[in-house]
């Protein structure tokens, strides 16, 4: 990390990395697959060609060095709090007044469905609702802070061309207004990739197929986002380290959402879910 910022390499996808490519076009640097947030070997030979152009060594790595360099032309990426390093583990406070939502809480909020087993080898929680209710509250609602990022839905990075997410209706406005905070306490650049919201299925790792185990993204009530660096299970990114949501927690809780890495039992750093309306 240098002055705030973090090292790309080969491997790393993100909207980072898209801003990192849409910097080497900017300074002249050719990218046969242009800006697509892929750090592949395309994208290392623009690292090079960039490091050659200012004579450093010809690592392929975005490091300080570079990121020393790039800042003197203009470069923009996402950026931590000074005195917040990868060491630090503190949590942000769990919020006194929320909890995680219970299938109860979600019927009541986002109304109830019928559901049967969708299971396949590929997504053993999979769930098909029925009678309507997808179409009846399910709507595709535009992020303006989103838009142009990246989703990681699939094995390949696609560009978001109007932030699109899926989601619930009633919750439509929550998500709207959360993003709009993370944006005015100058946090969006945290958001590096989404991941999804509205998805019919179990809780992870839960095989019975009733209502205390759907997720609360078969209500569209949830966001995963920066799932690599905040995998289930495992502890969440550190402040400082690439891919860190801890930041965005406090300004989520005041906004009546729950913050998954705030589970007592399996940390789900990646996840938001929508306590209350």
């Amino acid at each position: 990390m240098f002055d705030g910022y973090y090292t790309l390499s080969k491997g790393h996808q993100g909207t980072d990395v898209l801003r990192l490519q849409t910097f080497l076009i900017d300074v002249g640097v050719h990218l046969e697959f242009g800006a697509d947030g892929d750090f592949g070997p395309d994208t290392a030979g623009g690292v090079r060609a960039f490091q050659s152009n200012n004579g450093l060594a010809q690592t392929g790595v975005f490091d300080a060095p570079a990121i020393s360099a790039a800042l003197d032309q203009g470069y923009s990426n996402t950026r931590f709090t000074p005195g917040l390093h990868p060491e630090n583990e503190a949590y942000p406070s769990m919020p006194g007044d929320l909890s995680s939502p219970d299938w109860k809480t979600a019927i009541g909020l986002f109304g109830e469905f019928n559901f049967r087993s969708a299971a396949d080898p590929d997504n053993p929680g999979r769930i098909i609702i029925e009678d309507g209710w997808v179409g009846d509250n399910i709507i595709t609602q535009p992020i303006p802070q989103m838009h142009g990022m990246i989703d990681m839905r699939t094995n390949s990075p696609r560009i978001m061309p109007e932030g699109e997410i899926r989601c619930h209706r009633l919750a439509a406005p929550k998500f709207l207004e959360l993003f709009a905070a993370w944006q005015e306490a100058e946090l969006m650049d945290r958001v590096i990739y989404y991941v999804g919201c509205f998805s019919a299925r179990l809780k992870k790792g839960r095989t019975s197929f009733t209502k205390k185990n759907l997720s609360n993204h078969s209500w569209g009530a949830a966001i995963d986002i920066n799932t690599r660096e905040n995998w289930w299970k495992k502890t969440p990114a550190l402040y400082g380290s690439r891919g860190c949501v801890r930041e965005l927690v406090e300004i989520a809780n005041r906004l009546g959402f729950f913050w998954g890495g705030h589970y007592s039992g399996n940390k789900d750093g990646m996840h938001f879910e929508l306590a209350k309306l």
